[in-house]
């Protein structure tokens, strides 16, 4: 059989139809090589009621025929069907028009279950929109995650961007002899000057290794046989994780690779660009030919990085028929860099939409806590006090639509009451100003959603008029059903607050994982406004249409549905843009000559006095410093059981014991060795983490994970116990649950009991599921959220039922312990 051609089924290339002709007798095969559970491709021919087969590697793959036929006017066309759902149809000159497609959302759910439960209208989805209702923005997305890792990769050839030594370690790419001795030679020096730094092991070796540089066109380039394989390994590293849901452990990863690109740096050593063609990606040659081509278009000719990425942004949302879309970006609220960004916008914008039609605007982004997984760039102090001074400065700017809280959502709203008051204020002369707040994106907190408009109605000056305030995803609040969920549907209605829906990064990143849960449709039912955004589709694998698609498929929303979320949007885009227009005008106005740059910078410089005395919260001291005598390694001969139980409810959620888990946690603490395993809890010590420490604790060995702030009553309760502690990198109590993935389920094998707990618990036992180490997960079926979230993982949990005893457990660790021995 002879090559004819392939296509993908999904956004991401991770479904693969190769398609082979043989006297005019088609066949095709279905690959899913970047998935290496074999999930994904179980459970898809499942799904279409197709057979099973294996390659030539003992990868599973799907084989079959494509029939041929003849349509209305006698052209022969082949028809590829699966379970029923036209595929695509395929003509002999080579064209092969896709018909369906599966949606990251499915494909997501398909690849970390064993069992799993949609069907197939749900998981092949035919892509059609009725015209009166197709959305034309993209209100919630952000600045490094909107292109696609194609895009980026072609980016980073045509810019030359230097590409560390340490990623091309970290995803074992293929380099030529020449191109690792030119790296060595260079790592040589680059470890001279970090001989006195003070760092030693693994951290000196990645320091040495990131400033250790590769032109990325060279890698590329002039490696391409290697790019065969190096292409598909760098794009996967540019999305979230592929066999399973992920975490914001994952998602923050996964921005460090983009980073790379996004925020490139041109590589010292330049190569000729040539043999463009020999790149084996038709759509990154594409893309490189249209972005040499611009070199040579006056308009373009001089684009920097950033500005290439607003063009091919702005080519991407036009594409998908995106006409108005609104970038949250935290390099606007840094003094460093916001006048200088800005002016490139400045430069370019105009150009682009004279284009494409499409008008970018942004939303100057204030991290809701620091961001900890940049070593070297975590905000020291009350970092808002910058970042506000830098937002009332460029405020005024047209570009600036408004201003966004981002980042986890594991801390309180209200710990930021004050940094929202002074918001509201710079708002107030600002009539356009939109207060955009993430809330309610998981269940940890469920008031966040309400206390936002609350802080926000509390700061308003006695003659302020209610800002444009949208609620950045809105998924988890008080039940609407009861009288405090009707409050907040009244508060919503009364000051005209918009909700803004990303249902495909809410299932990627673990914040849902029961579709018929979703609140939307009620919502709508309210006459609450509500609109659809990306998040940064490109990062989860979907696009504004694909969104859209899913909304209809994955909620069942109807037609009227639809109507009246185009009606919220079509009122946001006519306000939003009669409102730049006129920004626009007096903004140059004020600027009296000067280039938005120099003006932006002289404001800045004048408010550098401003909101020195904001309250920076109650997390005073560091818990390095304060428990410096209980920090203690856990010891590395052992098995950690990571109980979850208490620390890691939410807001309105305290643990009760049940007699059943007791009798279960004591008959594991009793036949129990403690000298083959030790006990690992939470920051909160309460629940059955608290009982655990009773009956345990002068027999086993138990560590605690404690955020890297306290107050002064954590402080008080942790000194009392009879624990070690591991601090984590996360100031939040909610979010050391990234430390038991970092220090325990990423390095090595565990067992995991969850009794009780909501989403950060969730977020632990996807961690125990995603980890390259075995860790076995015991979860209580009668807790609901966690037997919610566990029943999307059928083949990797143990329930825990009524009358179980701890043997399983313990027969895990004799098993794991004795093998290490036989290995000894």
């Amino acid at each position: 059989m002879a090559y004819f051609g392939k296509f993908y089924l999904d956004k991401e290339k991770d479904v693969i139809v190769t398609l082979s002709m043989n006297d005019d007798v088609m066949s095709y095969i279905l690959e899913t090589p970047n998935h290496g559970t074999g999930n994904l491709i179980t459970n898809f021919a499942k799904v279409c009621d197709l057979p099973i087969t294996y390659n030539s590697e003992g990868l599973k793959v799907i084989e079959g025929m494509v029939p041929c036929y003849f349509n209305g006017e006698n052209e022969k066309v082949y028809i590829l069907r699966m379970g029923d759902t036209k595929v695509a149809n395929i003509y002999p000159d080579g064209t092969i028009e896709r018909k369906a497609y599966v949606p990251a959302i499915a494909k997501t759910l398909m690849s970390q279950t064993k069992g799993y439960l949609l069907d197939i209208r749900k998981t092949l989805v035919k892509t059609y929109i009725r015209e009166d209702v197709k959305f034309h923005t993209d209100l919630h997305t952000h600045r490094s995650a909107n292109l696609s890792p194609d895009i980026l990769i072609a980016m980073g050839i045509h810019h030359q961007i230097r590409y560390p030594y340490y990623y091309i370690k970290k995803l074992g790419l293929k380099i030529t002899p020449e191109q690792r001795e030119a790296l060595e030679e260079q790592r040589k020096k680059v470890a001279v000057k970090f001989k006195n730094s003070g760092l030693q092991g693994k951290y000196l070796e990645r320091k040495i290794d990131d400033n250790t540089e590769i032109n990325f066109a060279d890698l590329i380039l002039n490696n391409i046989s290697g790019s065969r394989y190096n292409i598909p390994k760098i794009r996967a590293s540019l999305a979230v994780m592929k066999d399973g849901q992920a975490v914001f452990t994952n998602l923050e990863k996964v921005y460090i690779y983009r980073y790379v690109f996004t925020k490139g740096v041109e590589a010292r050593k330049k190569i000729k660009i040539k043999d463009i063609e020999s790149v084996p990606d038709k759509d990154i040659v594409n893309a490189l030919k249209q972005m040499e081509q611009d070199r040579r278009n006056p308009d373009y000719a001089d684009n920097t990085l950033y500005q290439d990425k607003l063009l091919w942004t702005a080519r991407a949302y036009q594409k998908n028929g995106i006409v108005y879309a609104e970038i949250s970006d935290t390099a606007l609220v840094k003094k460093e860099e916001a006048a200088e960004t800005l002016q490139q916008i400045h430069e370019v914008m105009p150009k682009i939409t004279r284009e494409t039609g499409v008008t970018l605007r942004f939303l100057a982004a204030l991290r809701r806590i620091p961001l900890t997984i940049l070593k070297d760039q975590v905000a020291r102090g009350n970092y808002f006090t910058e970042n506000l001074q830098v937002l009332k400065a460029v405020a005024v700017d047209p570009y600036i639509a408004g201003s966004d809280f981002v980042g986890e959502e594991i801390n309180d709203i209200l710990e930021l009451k004050s940094v929202i008051g002074a918001i509201v204020k710079i708002a107030k002369d600002i009539p356009s100003y939109v207060v955009r707040i993430h809330a309610g994106e998981n269940d940890s907190l469920p008031d966040n959603v309400f206390n936002s408009i609350k802080c926000v109605e509390e700061a308003l000056a006695e003659d302020q008029n209610f800002p444009h305030m949208r609620i950045g995803h809105g998924l988890y609040t008080a039940d609407l059903d009861t009288e405090k969920g009707r409050e907040l549907i009244r508060k919503l209605c009364e000051l005209k607050v918009v909700l803004e829906f990303q249902i495909t990064s809410n299932v990627r990143l673990n914040n849902l994982s029961t579709l018929d849960t979703h609140p939307l449709k009620q919502y709508l039912n309210s006459g609450i406004a509500c609109i659809q955004g990306t998040d940064g589709g490109a990062l989860y694998g979907t696009d504004s249409i694909d969104e859209q698609l899913s909304l209809e498929r994955m909620l069942d929303l109807n037609h009227k549905d639809f109507l009246k979320m185009r009606k919220a949007e079509d009122a946001i885009l006519s306000k939003s843009m009669f409102e730049f227009n006129e920004k626009i005008q007096k903004f140059y106005a004020m600027c009296k000559g000067m280039s938005p740059e120099e003006f932006l910078k002289e404001r800045i410089d004048a408010e550098s006095e401003s909101f020195m005395d904001l309250d920076g919260g109650e997390r005073k001291y560091d818990s390095a410093l304060e428990f410096k005598d209980k920090i203690k390694e856990m010891p590395e001969d052992l098995i950690p059981v990571v109980i979850a139980g208490g620390s890691f409810n939410n807001a309105h959620h305290v643990t009760k014991l049940r007699e059943q888990e007791c009798a279960f946690l004591n008959d594991l603490i009793n036949k129990g060795d403690p000298g083959k395993m030790f006990f690992v809890v939470g920051p909160s010590m309460t629940g059955y983490e608290k009982y655990v420490l009773e009956q345990a604790g002068d027999r086993y060995q138990i560590f605690v994970f404690v955020p890297a702030t306290t107050t002064e009553e954590e402080m008080n309760k942790l000194r009392e116990a009879n624990v070690g502690i591991r601090v984590s990198i996360e100031s939040s109590p909610l979010g050391t649950y990234k430390s038991f993935a970092y220090e325990i389920f990423k390095r090595r094998q565990s067992v995991m009991i969850a009794l009780d707990g909501n989403s950060a618990a969730c977020n632990l036992m996807q961690d125990a599921r995603n980890s390259k180490y075995e860790s076995r997960i015991f979860v209580d079926s009668r807790a609901k959220v966690l037997k919610a979230k566990a029943d999307s993982l059928q083949g990797y949990i143990t329930y825990i039922k009524d009358g179980d005893n701890a043997d399983e457990i313990l027969g895990y660790v004799d098993r794991y312990l004795g093998a290490l021995e036989e290995l000894d």
